[in-house]
């Protein structure tokens, strides 16, 4: 499995299958048969991996759209997409 670093691109797995419900987002993974779900700031992040983004990127518009400090928004996103990437919601980009 890759390692994710603040400069790693990424982005979601395109054979998700995902909606907007009320600010969550819940998607399904055919493949793997599971259901999932992200809400407050994670949804906000799954939106933001629409398309190829560096964690650091990710972490630089939640610091500017929500109340928190640069370090623990970044130690948290980099968290976050690690375990994403973990349950193949997302994948890195090769650079």
């Amino acid at each position: 499995m890759p390692t994710i670093s603040s400069a790693s691109l990424v982005t979601r797995n395109p054979d998700l299958v995902a909606a907007n419900i009320d600010g969550d987002v819940v998607m399904m993974s055919i493949e793997q048969g599971e259901y999932y779900g992200i809400t407050g700031v994670g949804s906000r992040a799954w939106e933001l991996l629409a398309s190829p983004i560096a964690v650091v990127d990710i972490a630089r518009v939640i610091c500017a759209e929500y109340d928190t400090d640069e370090v623990t928004c970044l130690a948290d996103m980099q968290s976050f997409v690690e375990e994403l990437l973990q349950l193949g919601l997302v994948s890195v980009v090769k650079q």
